[in-house]
């Protein structure tokens, strides 16, 4: 099952490694998990085979996604104007194709790139070349001024879990 865990305050920075305590506490039952990184830096659970975890924030909001079906990415980013040139530098071909010119949907398609070389541990840059494939279990969410994806094996959680600082918090709920 793979879960994506969201917060929301301040600094999401902040908010991130207590937001994956947390949801390591909620769904496994762990206190304060051991992580490691890997040479690219992507964190890992030390000494637990068989659990994944992503990390992500932008302005005030943090995501962790916890996964025991394989690899996990998640990416959440605050939607906001570019350079002009910026989705031509950014997007392969087929996300040029279907990108409809608003800033909402390059960050959408932004966040579906990078929580896929999250998850593969892949480079990023030149973000032309990371393409998402089409095979890959994704899922999109959205909200007001922001935009998350999440990349795994096995089922995208339909949601985010929202929680505050006492666990699920249901006036943290984002469409």
């Amino acid at each position: 099952m793979t879960v994506v865990f969201g917060t929301k305050g301040e600094d999401g920075r902040a908010l991130a490694h207590p937001l994956l305590e947390q949801g390591a506490r909620l769904l496994w039952g762990w206190e304060r998990p051991s992580l490691g990184r890997s040479p690219r830096g992507k964190p890992f659970f030390l000494g637990v085979p068989g659990r994944w975890l992503s990390l992500s924030h932008s302005g005030g909001y943090a995501l962790c996604a916890l996964s025991d079906d394989g690899p996990v990415g998640v990416d959440i980013e605050v939607v906001r104007p570019h350079r002009p040139e910026v989705p031509g530098f950014a997007l392969t071909r087929e996300e040029a194709a279907c990108f409809d010119g608003t800033w909402e949907d390059f960050t959408r398609l932004w966040t579906l790139k990078e929580s896929w070389c999250k998850m593969t541990d892949l480079p990023l840059y030149p973000p032309r070349k990371a393409a998402v494939p089409k095979d890959c279990p994704q899922r999109s969410y959205e909200g007001a001024g922001w935009r998350a994806a999440i990349c795994c094996r096995g089922r995208p959680p339909e949601e985010i879990r929202w929680l505050g600082p006492e666990g699920w918090d249901s006036s943290l709920r984002e469409s």
